[in-house]
Protein backbone atom coordinates (compact mmCIF):
# COMPACT_ATOMS: atom_id res chain seq x y z
CA UNK A 1 0.00 0.00 0.00
CA UNK A 2 2.78 2.73 1.67
CA UNK A 3 4.84 2.25 -2.02
CA UNK A 4 1.75 2.48 -4.07
CA UNK A 5 1.01 5.71 -2.68
CA UNK A 6 4.49 6.92 -2.55
CA UNK A 7 4.75 6.11 -6.00
CA UNK A 8 1.68 8.38 -7.06
CA UNK A 9 2.61 11.07 -4.93
CA UNK A 10 5.79 11.41 -6.01
CA UNK A 11 4.47 11.69 -9.57
CA UNK A 12 2.32 14.48 -8.64
CA UNK A 13 5.24 16.26 -6.89
CA UNK A 14 7.32 15.55 -9.78
CA UNK A 15 4.95 17.42 -11.92
CA UNK A 16 4.74 20.42 -9.76
CA UNK A 17 8.49 20.78 -9.12
CA UNK A 18 9.20 20.47 -12.89
CA UNK A 19 6.30 22.82 -13.86
CA UNK A 20 7.06 25.52 -11.43
CA UNK A 21 11.02 25.36 -12.02
CA UNK A 22 9.67 25.97 -16.02
CA UNK A 23 7.41 29.17 -14.73
CA UNK A 24 10.64 30.34 -12.93
CA UNK A 25 12.71 29.87 -16.38
CA UNK A 26 10.32 31.73 -18.66
CA UNK A 27 8.66 35.48 -19.05
CA UNK A 28 6.15 34.42 -21.83
CA UNK A 29 2.70 34.60 -19.95
CA UNK A 30 1.31 32.13 -22.48
CA UNK A 31 3.51 29.42 -21.03
CA UNK A 32 3.34 30.77 -17.57
CA UNK A 33 -0.50 30.35 -17.75
CA UNK A 34 -0.26 26.75 -19.22
CA UNK A 35 2.65 25.56 -16.33
CA UNK A 36 -0.15 27.79 -13.53
CA UNK A 37 -2.96 25.17 -15.21
CA UNK A 38 -0.99 21.83 -14.97
CA UNK A 39 0.04 23.03 -11.28
CA UNK A 40 -3.65 23.51 -10.31
CA UNK A 41 -5.16 19.95 -12.17
CA UNK A 42 -2.28 17.88 -10.68
CA UNK A 43 -2.51 19.39 -6.93
CA UNK A 44 -6.44 18.63 -7.35
CA UNK A 45 -5.15 15.11 -8.43
CA UNK A 46 -3.55 14.85 -5.64
CA UNK A 47 -5.94 16.47 -3.43
CA UNK A 48 -8.50 13.46 -4.81
CA UNK A 49 -6.25 10.71 -3.68
CA UNK A 50 -5.71 11.84 -0.10
CA UNK A 51 -9.42 11.77 -0.20
CA UNK A 52 -9.49 8.29 -1.76
CA UNK A 53 -6.75 6.77 1.52
CA UNK A 54 -8.78 8.60 4.38
CA UNK A 55 -11.60 7.25 2.73
CA UNK A 56 -10.14 3.65 2.73
CA UNK A 57 -8.88 4.09 5.56
CA UNK A 58 -11.52 5.03 7.58
CA UNK A 59 -9.72 8.30 9.33
CA UNK A 60 -12.32 10.39 7.79
CA UNK A 61 -16.08 9.78 7.14
CA UNK A 62 -16.90 12.38 3.86
CA UNK A 63 -18.67 15.73 4.62
CA UNK A 64 -21.77 13.61 4.14
CA UNK A 65 -25.33 16.22 3.18
CA UNK A 66 -28.71 15.17 2.31
CA UNK A 67 -28.53 13.98 -1.08
CA UNK A 68 -30.81 12.87 -3.49
CA UNK A 69 -29.71 9.06 -4.03
CA UNK A 70 -32.36 8.47 -7.37
CA UNK A 71 -31.06 11.62 -8.70
CA UNK A 72 -27.45 10.24 -8.39
CA UNK A 73 -28.59 6.65 -10.09
CA UNK A 74 -30.54 8.41 -12.46
CA UNK A 75 -27.62 10.53 -13.92
CA UNK A 76 -25.40 7.77 -13.18
CA UNK A 77 -26.92 5.38 -15.45
CA UNK A 78 -27.83 7.96 -18.54
CA UNK A 79 -24.07 8.77 -18.59
CA UNK A 80 -22.76 4.79 -18.22
CA UNK A 81 -24.99 3.51 -21.28
CA UNK A 82 -23.84 5.98 -23.12
CA UNK A 83 -20.19 5.33 -21.92
CA UNK A 84 -20.57 1.27 -22.08
CA UNK A 85 -20.50 -0.72 -25.53
CA UNK A 86 -23.54 -1.97 -27.10
CA UNK A 87 -22.50 -5.79 -26.18
CA UNK A 88 -23.64 -4.58 -22.85
CA UNK A 89 -26.75 -4.36 -21.80
CA UNK A 90 -27.24 -2.14 -18.78
CA UNK A 91 -30.84 -2.43 -17.04
CA UNK A 92 -31.65 0.27 -14.09
CA UNK A 93 -34.67 0.12 -11.78
CA UNK A 94 -35.19 2.45 -8.58
CA UNK A 95 -37.53 0.69 -6.45
CA UNK A 96 -36.87 2.05 -3.31
CA UNK A 97 -39.73 4.24 -1.91
CA UNK A 98 -37.22 6.84 -0.28
CA UNK A 99 -35.03 9.28 -1.94
CA UNK A 100 -32.85 10.94 0.40
CA UNK A 101 -29.89 9.24 2.17
CA UNK A 102 -26.83 11.33 4.24
CA UNK A 103 -24.14 11.04 1.66
CA UNK A 104 -21.61 12.57 -0.40
CA UNK A 105 -23.08 12.92 -3.97
CA UNK A 106 -19.23 12.69 -6.20
CA UNK A 107 -18.36 9.69 -3.97
CA UNK A 108 -21.73 8.07 -4.48
CA UNK A 109 -21.15 8.51 -7.85
CA UNK A 110 -17.79 7.75 -8.21
CA UNK A 111 -18.46 4.28 -6.14
CA UNK A 112 -21.49 3.06 -8.67
CA UNK A 113 -19.65 3.91 -11.69
CA UNK A 114 -16.35 1.54 -10.16
CA UNK A 115 -18.65 -1.04 -9.61
CA UNK A 116 -20.28 -1.00 -13.23
CA UNK A 117 -16.79 -0.69 -14.59
CA UNK A 118 -15.92 -3.60 -12.74
CA UNK A 119 -18.51 -5.60 -13.79
CA UNK A 120 -17.90 -4.15 -17.28
CA UNK A 121 -14.50 -6.12 -17.31
CA UNK A 122 -15.77 -9.41 -15.84
CA UNK A 123 -18.21 -9.78 -18.87
CA UNK A 124 -15.98 -11.31 -21.81
CA UNK A 125 -18.50 -11.21 -24.89
CA UNK A 126 -21.82 -9.86 -24.76
CA UNK A 127 -23.54 -9.63 -21.56
CA UNK A 128 -26.20 -8.09 -18.94
CA UNK A 129 -25.47 -5.69 -15.70
CA UNK A 130 -28.54 -4.44 -13.61
CA UNK A 131 -28.54 -1.54 -11.38
CA UNK A 132 -31.13 -0.60 -8.98
CA UNK A 133 -33.02 0.04 -5.70
CA UNK A 134 -34.98 -1.24 -2.91
CA UNK A 135 -36.28 -0.84 0.21
CA UNK A 136 -34.46 -3.54 3.07
CA UNK A 137 -35.65 -3.89 6.87
CA UNK A 138 -33.68 -5.93 8.79
CA UNK A 139 -35.05 -7.18 12.08
CA UNK A 140 -32.77 -9.23 13.22
CA UNK A 141 -28.55 -9.04 12.76
CA UNK A 142 -27.83 -10.47 9.42
CA UNK A 143 -24.08 -12.03 9.25
CA UNK A 144 -22.75 -10.71 5.26
CA UNK A 145 -19.69 -11.00 3.34
CA UNK A 146 -16.26 -9.97 4.44
CA UNK A 147 -17.13 -10.32 8.07
CA UNK A 148 -19.94 -7.45 7.62
CA UNK A 149 -22.84 -7.75 10.38
CA UNK A 150 -25.76 -5.69 9.48
CA UNK A 151 -27.49 -4.96 11.83
CA UNK A 152 -31.53 -4.09 12.26
CA UNK A 153 -32.74 -1.34 10.87
CA UNK A 154 -33.89 0.43 7.44
CA UNK A 155 -31.67 0.03 4.56
CA UNK A 156 -31.91 1.40 0.88
CA UNK A 157 -30.24 -1.45 -0.81
CA UNK A 158 -27.65 -0.38 -3.61
CA UNK A 159 -27.45 -3.39 -5.84
CA UNK A 160 -24.70 -3.89 -9.06
CA UNK A 161 -25.10 -7.87 -10.81
CA UNK A 162 -23.70 -9.02 -14.01
CA UNK A 163 -23.54 -12.29 -15.52
CA UNK A 164 -19.79 -11.85 -16.24
CA UNK A 165 -16.71 -14.41 -15.48
CA UNK A 166 -17.55 -14.30 -11.73
CA UNK A 167 -15.18 -14.13 -8.66
CA UNK A 168 -12.45 -17.16 -7.73
CA UNK A 169 -13.17 -18.45 -3.78
CA UNK A 170 -9.41 -17.44 -3.17
CA UNK A 171 -9.31 -13.90 -4.85
CA UNK A 172 -12.63 -12.67 -3.22
CA UNK A 173 -11.18 -11.90 0.19
CA UNK A 174 -8.18 -9.73 -1.48
CA UNK A 175 -10.89 -7.70 -3.53
CA UNK A 176 -10.99 -4.81 -1.14
CA UNK A 177 -7.16 -4.30 -0.45
CA UNK A 178 -5.73 -1.13 -1.73
CA UNK A 179 -3.91 -1.92 -4.91
CA UNK A 180 -5.04 -5.67 -5.35
CA UNK A 181 -5.80 -5.81 -8.53
CA UNK A 182 -6.24 -8.76 -11.55
CA UNK A 183 -6.05 -6.56 -14.16
CA UNK A 184 -2.65 -5.49 -15.75
CA UNK A 185 -1.38 -2.10 -15.58
CA UNK A 186 -2.70 -0.42 -17.83
CA UNK A 187 -6.15 -0.63 -17.20
CA UNK A 188 -6.10 0.68 -13.60
CA UNK A 189 -4.16 1.35 -10.48
CA UNK A 190 -6.31 -0.90 -8.25
CA UNK A 191 -7.69 1.56 -5.61
CA UNK A 192 -11.53 1.17 -7.19
CA UNK A 193 -12.81 -1.55 -4.80
CA UNK A 194 -10.98 -0.57 -1.91
CA UNK A 195 -12.02 2.98 -2.06
CA UNK A 196 -15.78 1.80 -2.72
CA UNK A 197 -15.62 -0.30 0.43
CA UNK A 198 -14.46 2.61 2.14
CA UNK A 199 -17.24 4.88 0.46
CA UNK A 200 -19.75 2.34 1.87
CA UNK A 201 -18.49 3.16 5.41
CA UNK A 202 -18.06 6.32 5.00
CA UNK A 203 -22.09 6.43 4.40
CA UNK A 204 -22.24 4.22 7.45
CA UNK A 205 -23.39 1.41 4.67
CA UNK A 206 -22.40 -2.32 4.89
CA UNK A 207 -21.38 -4.21 1.70
CA UNK A 208 -22.15 -7.74 0.94
CA UNK A 209 -20.56 -9.74 -2.11
CA UNK A 210 -21.83 -12.85 -3.64
CA UNK A 211 -20.46 -14.49 -6.85
CA UNK A 212 -20.00 -18.31 -8.64
CA UNK A 213 -16.85 -18.69 -11.04
CA UNK A 214 -18.65 -17.80 -14.97
CA UNK A 215 -22.21 -17.33 -13.64
CA UNK A 216 -21.98 -13.59 -12.26
CA UNK A 217 -21.29 -11.62 -8.95
CA UNK A 218 -23.63 -9.20 -7.27
CA UNK A 219 -22.84 -6.30 -4.79
CA UNK A 220 -24.82 -5.29 -2.53
CA UNK A 221 -24.81 -1.67 -0.67
CA UNK A 222 -27.13 -1.16 2.09
CA UNK A 223 -27.42 2.50 3.40
CA UNK A 224 -29.32 3.84 5.98
CA UNK A 225 -32.43 5.72 5.55
CA UNK A 226 -32.42 8.98 6.30
CA UNK A 227 -34.42 9.70 9.29
CA UNK A 228 -34.60 13.72 10.20
CA UNK A 229 -34.59 16.61 7.82
CA UNK A 230 -31.51 18.62 8.45
CA UNK A 231 -31.75 22.30 8.74
CA UNK A 232 -29.10 24.26 7.00
CA UNK A 233 -29.99 26.97 9.19
CA UNK A 234 -29.52 30.69 7.85
CA UNK A 235 -26.13 31.72 9.16
CA UNK A 236 -25.68 34.93 6.40
CA UNK A 237 -23.30 37.45 5.96
CA UNK A 238 -24.99 40.91 6.34
CA UNK A 239 -24.64 44.06 4.02
CA UNK A 240 -22.15 45.77 5.54
CA UNK A 241 -19.84 49.03 4.25
CA UNK A 242 -16.98 47.30 5.78
CA UNK A 243 -15.49 44.61 3.97
CA UNK A 244 -13.14 43.48 6.97
CA UNK A 245 -12.94 39.57 7.35
CA UNK A 246 -10.63 37.90 9.72
CA UNK A 247 -8.70 35.02 8.86
CA UNK A 248 -7.46 32.64 10.99
CA UNK A 249 -4.93 29.75 10.25
CA UNK A 250 -2.16 28.50 12.11
CA UNK A 251 -0.18 27.61 8.93
CA UNK A 252 1.68 30.58 7.66
CA UNK A 253 2.37 29.54 4.13
CA UNK A 254 -1.40 28.96 3.81
CA UNK A 255 -2.34 32.10 5.85
CA UNK A 256 -0.60 34.07 3.49
CA UNK A 257 -2.55 32.43 -0.18
CA UNK A 258 -5.56 32.75 1.90
CA UNK A 259 -5.60 36.49 2.63
CA UNK A 260 -4.24 36.78 -1.01
CA UNK A 261 -7.34 35.32 -2.63
CA UNK A 262 -9.77 37.23 0.16
CA UNK A 263 -7.71 40.35 -0.44
CA UNK A 264 -8.45 39.75 -4.78
CA UNK A 265 -12.16 39.32 -3.52
CA UNK A 266 -12.24 42.74 -2.50
CA UNK A 267 -11.78 42.32 1.09
CA UNK A 268 -9.52 44.05 3.74
CA UNK A 269 -7.89 40.84 5.42
CA UNK A 270 -6.88 40.96 9.06
CA UNK A 271 -4.89 37.52 9.68
CA UNK A 272 -3.45 35.68 12.35
CA UNK A 273 -1.77 32.24 13.32
CA UNK A 274 -2.74 32.25 16.38
CA UNK A 275 -6.05 31.96 17.70
CA UNK A 276 -6.05 33.26 20.85
CA UNK A 277 -4.20 36.63 19.55
CA UNK A 278 -7.80 36.60 16.92
CA UNK A 279 -10.29 36.29 19.98
CA UNK A 280 -8.08 39.24 21.83
CA UNK A 281 -8.80 40.91 18.01
CA UNK A 282 -12.29 40.53 17.85
CA UNK A 283 -13.63 40.97 21.28
CA UNK A 284 -12.33 44.47 20.70
CA UNK A 285 -13.26 45.00 16.87
CA UNK A 286 -16.46 42.81 16.07
CA UNK A 287 -18.78 45.73 15.32
CA UNK A 288 -16.35 46.08 12.09
CA UNK A 289 -15.80 42.54 11.11
CA UNK A 290 -18.21 41.03 7.94
CA UNK A 291 -17.34 37.67 8.66
CA UNK A 292 -14.41 35.20 9.45
CA UNK A 293 -12.66 32.25 7.63
CA UNK A 294 -10.95 29.90 10.37
CA UNK A 295 -9.19 26.69 10.24
CA UNK A 296 -11.03 24.20 12.16
CA UNK A 297 -7.65 22.32 13.02
CA UNK A 298 -4.79 24.88 15.37
CA UNK A 299 -3.11 24.27 18.33
CA UNK A 300 -4.22 25.46 21.67
CA UNK A 301 -7.68 26.71 20.57
CA UNK A 302 -9.24 25.04 17.65
CA UNK A 303 -11.71 26.79 15.04
CA UNK A 304 -14.94 25.46 16.76
CA UNK A 305 -14.25 26.30 20.02
CA UNK A 306 -12.50 29.42 19.16
CA UNK A 307 -16.14 30.18 17.16
CA UNK A 308 -18.00 29.10 20.55
CA UNK A 309 -15.91 32.30 22.18
CA UNK A 310 -16.79 34.54 19.26
CA UNK A 311 -20.52 34.05 19.71
CA UNK A 312 -20.27 34.58 23.44
CA UNK A 313 -19.26 38.07 22.44
CA UNK A 314 -21.23 38.53 19.47
CA UNK A 315 -24.39 35.90 18.88
CA UNK A 316 -25.01 36.37 15.34
CA UNK A 317 -21.07 36.13 14.51
CA UNK A 318 -21.01 34.41 10.93
CA UNK A 319 -18.05 32.23 10.42
CA UNK A 320 -16.73 30.33 7.48
CA UNK A 321 -14.47 26.96 8.36
CA UNK A 322 -11.93 26.08 6.25
CA UNK A 323 -9.76 22.31 7.46
CA UNK A 324 -8.01 19.91 5.54
CA UNK A 325 -9.61 17.48 8.03
CA UNK A 326 -12.82 16.94 9.45
CA UNK A 327 -14.73 14.07 10.86
CA UNK A 328 -18.14 13.41 10.16
CA UNK A 329 -19.67 13.58 13.32
CA UNK A 330 -17.79 17.00 13.95
CA UNK A 331 -19.41 18.35 10.20
CA UNK A 332 -22.54 17.49 10.89
CA UNK A 333 -22.66 19.18 14.12
CA UNK A 334 -21.50 22.14 12.11
CA UNK A 335 -23.68 22.00 9.17
CA UNK A 336 -27.13 21.61 11.96
CA UNK A 337 -26.24 24.83 13.06
CA UNK A 338 -26.36 26.70 10.27
CA UNK A 339 -22.49 26.71 9.22
CA UNK A 340 -20.29 26.55 6.71
CA UNK A 341 -17.33 24.67 5.55
CA UNK A 342 -14.87 24.53 2.88
CA UNK A 343 -12.40 21.73 2.65
CA UNK A 344 -9.13 22.47 2.22
CA UNK A 345 -6.93 21.98 -0.58
CA UNK A 346 -9.91 24.29 -2.38
CA UNK A 347 -10.04 27.00 -5.50
CA UNK A 348 -10.25 30.53 -5.66
CA UNK A 349 -13.62 29.83 -7.23
CA UNK A 350 -14.87 27.91 -4.64
CA UNK A 351 -13.95 30.26 -2.03
CA UNK A 352 -15.68 33.17 -4.03
CA UNK A 353 -19.11 30.86 -4.72
CA UNK A 354 -19.19 30.12 -1.26
CA UNK A 355 -19.13 33.87 -0.04
CA UNK A 356 -21.56 35.06 -2.79
CA UNK A 357 -23.64 32.24 -1.73
CA UNK A 358 -24.13 33.44 2.26
CA UNK A 359 -24.73 37.09 1.60
CA UNK A 360 -28.56 38.30 2.77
Amino acid sequence: LSGGIAHDYNNYLMSIIGNATMIQKTDELDRIYDYAERIIHISQNAAELTKKILVFSKRKSSTNKPVNLKNILDNTYEMMEFILCKEIKLIYSYDANDEFILGDESQLESMIVNLILNSKDAIINNGIIKIGTKDTVVYSEMALSHGEILPPGKYIQIYIEDNGAGIDDEIMFKIFEPYFTTKIKTNGTGLGLSVVFGTVKSHNGFLNVTSKTNNGTRFEIFIPVLKKSHDLGDKKIPEKENNIVMLVDDDINVLEIEAEMLEDLGYDVVKFNAPLEALKYYENEYKNISFSVVDIMMPGLNGKELFEKMELIKEDAVVIFITGFVQQAEYEDLMMRGLTVIEKPFTYEVLSKTIAEMYL
